[in-house]
C-alpha cells in the first residue's frame, strides 16, 4: 500500500498506508511551510546540538554523530545559498530536513529525532529567532530613538506650543516635543528585555509537553544554543507556547503604541491648518484627483497599523486562553501571527528612523501660535510669587483678565522651566547615556548569541 498522497512524499508522521486526505493535508498545512522557511537555518542549528548531545549521552555512535553534523553543515550552508527550502509537500521544516538528511545518509539520519517531538524542535527554533529578533529590533529602536534626540538636541529651547484636548494649553519646546517621544519609545526597552528572558529558556527536550524516558542532558543542549536560563519542568515548556510569542507582541504593541501617538502628532503639526513642521517631498505622497496635495500618508498608515498590529497581538494570545495542557495542534498558528506581527513592527521602525531626520520646524507658524493666553499659567505663577497670594486666587484673577494677559518673551519662559523634566532641564544628556548602555546590552547579546551558532557550525 503506498504511504504517499498526490501532495508528495511520506509525511513524518507514517506508519505506511496512512497518508492523509489532500484537502485534509491542505487545510492543516495550510501556510506553515512558508514561515517555516524563516525557521530553517534555526532549525538545522538545534540539530546540530541535538546530535552532540546524543552522542554525550550515548545514544548516537560517534560515526552517526560525525556523519549527521557534517550533513547538517552542509545544509545549512545550501540554504543560505539558496539550494533548497521548504515546500508546501513538505510539511514543516522539520520533515524537510530530515528527509534531505535521509536521502544522504540513510539509517543515521532516522536517529536524529531520539528524544524529541516536532513540538519542542518547533519551539527551540522559535525562541532562537525570537531571540535574534529581539536583538536586531532593539538596536532599531535605539537608533530610531537616536534620531529624535539628535531633533530635540539641535531645538531644545525653541518654544512650541503644548497641547491638552487638542487645544493649546501652555508652553512647551522641540526639544521636549521630540525628547519626550524618544524618552516614551526608550522605556520599551524595559518591555523588550523582560520578552528577551522569556525567550531565554531552552524548550528541546521536553518533547509533546511530558519529556522522555531517555538520559538526555537539555542543560548540554541549551549551552550550545546559547540560551541562558536553565530549563525547566516539560509540560511548562509546553504551556508557554503562545505566551512566550504573545510577550514579544507585548513588548512590539508598547513600542507601535508610542509610535502612532507621534504620528497622530504628526499628522496635525503638518497640516495646513497647524503647519509647525515641513518634510521633504520624498516621505508624502499624492492625489489621483487634487493635483495641490501631498499627504503625509506615512504618519497615517503608522497610526492604523499600530492598531492592526493589536488585532495581531489580540488574536495571538486568544488562541491559548482556555487550552488544555500539552500540545494542541491550535499553536501552529501563533507562529504566522508572531512573525508578521514582527516584520510589521521592523518596517514602521525603520520607515521612521528615516523620515524624522527630514522634519524641519517651520518657526514663523510656531511663533504665530504661541499667543498671550497660552502663557495664562505661568502669569498665574508670577502673580503668585510677586504677591504672596494663594494660587487658586492668581487663577481666578488670571481667568477674568485673559483678554489684557502682556505679551511674553517665548524662549525665555522655556528656559526658566527648570525643575527636571520641564523645558529648561530635559537631562538630555541622560538620555543618551541610558541609550549607550542599553546599546551594550543589546550587542553583548547578540554577540553571545551568534558565537554559540557559530561555534556548532565550526
Amino acid at each position: 500500500v503506498s504511504t504517499q498522497s498526490t501532495w508528495g512524499q511520506m509525511p513524518i508522521w507514517s506508519k505506511g498506508g496512512d497518508a492523509a486526505d489532500d484537502l485534509i493535508h491542505t487545510f492543516t498545512v495550510g501556510d506553515d511551510y512558508l514561515w517555516d522557511r524563516i525557521l530553517c537555518p534555526y532549525d538545522v542549528l538545534a540539530s546540530i546540538a541535538h546530535a552532540k548531545m546524543l552522542h554525550k549521552v550515548e545514544l548516537l555512535s560517534e560515526a552517526d554523530a560525525q556523519a549527521l553534523q557534517a550533513g547538517l553543515h552542509t545544509l545549512y550552508h545550501e540554504f543560505k545559498a539558496e539550494r533548497w527550502t521548504v515546500e508546501a509537500t513538505d510539511e514543516d521544516v522539520h520533515s524537510k530536513v530530515e528527509a534531505l538528511l535521509t536521502s544522504r545518509l540513510g539509517d543515521p539520519a532516522k536517529r536524529l529525532h531520539t528524544g524529541r517531538s516536532r513540538n519542542d524542535q518547533v519551539m527551540t527554533d522559535v525562541r532562537m529567532w525570537q531571540k535574534d529578533k529581539l536583538i536586531d529590533l532593539s538596536q532599531l529602536l535605539l537608533d530610531t530613538i537616536g534620531q529624535f534626540l539628535e531633533k530635540a538636541e539641535a531645538y531644545e529651547f525653541h518654544p512650541l506650543p503644548g497641547y491638552t484636548h487638542l487645544q493649546r494649553g501652555m508652553p512647551s519646546s522641540i526639544g521636549q516635543f521630540f525628547g519626550g517621544h524618544a524618552s516614551c519609545l526608550l522605556e520599551n526597552l524595559i518591555l523588550l528585555n523582560a520578552a528577551y528572558q522569556l525567550c531565554d529558556r531552552c524548550p528541546l527536550g521536553s518533547g509533546a509537553g511530558y519529556g522522555v524516558g531517555l538520559p538526555l542532558d537539555r542543560s548540554y543542549t541549551s549551552q550550545l544554543l546559547g540560551f541562558e536560563r536553565p530549563p525547566t519542568i516539560a509540560m511548562a515548556d509546553a504551556n508557554s507556547r503562545g505566551k512566550v510569542e504573545t510577550a514579544t507582541l507585548d513588548a512590539l504593541g508598547a513600542v507601535l503604541n508610542d509610535i502612532s501617538r507621534f504620528a497622530a502628532d504628526l499628522v496635525f503639526f503638518t497640516s495646513n491648518e497647524c503647519g509647525f513642521f515641513s518634510i521633504a517631498s520624498q516621505f508624502t505622497t499624492g492625489s489621483s484627483i487634487m493635483p495641490q496635495k501631498r499627504n503625509l500618508d506615512l504618519f497615517e498608515l503608522m497610526r492604523g497599523r499600530a492598531s492592526r498590529f493589536l488585532g495581531l497581538r489580540t488574536g495571538l494570545q486568544a488562541t491559548t486562553v482556555g487550552l488544555f495542557s500539552g500540545y494542541n495542534r491550535d499553536v501552529q498558528d501563533t507562529k504566522a501571527v508572531l512573525m508578521e506581527g514582527v516584520r510589521m513592527a521592523e518596517g514602521m521602525l525603520a520607515a521612521l528612523k528615516k523620515a524624522v531626520p527630514s522634519l524641519t520646524p517651520v518657526t514663523t507658524n510656531i511663533t504665530a501660535a504661541l499667543t498671550p493666553e497660552l502663557y495664562a499659567t505661568d502669569v498665574a505663577y508670577q502673580m503668585m510669587l510677586d504677591h504672596k497670594m494663594p494660587f487658586r486666587d492668581a487663577y481666578v484673577e488670571v481667568g477674568r483678565n485673559l483678554t489684557s494677559l502682556p505679551p511674553q518673551n517665548h524662549e525665555e519662559i522655556v528656559r526658566r522651566r527648570t525643575h527636571v523634566g520641564s523645558t529648561g532641564n530635559l537631562q538630555l544628556p541622560a538620555l543618551r547615556r541610558q541609550c549607550e548602555s542599553e546599546r551594550q546590552v543589546w550587542v553583548s547579546r547578540g554577540q553571545h548569541l551568534h558565537a554559540a551558532w557559530s561555534a556548532l557550525l565550526e
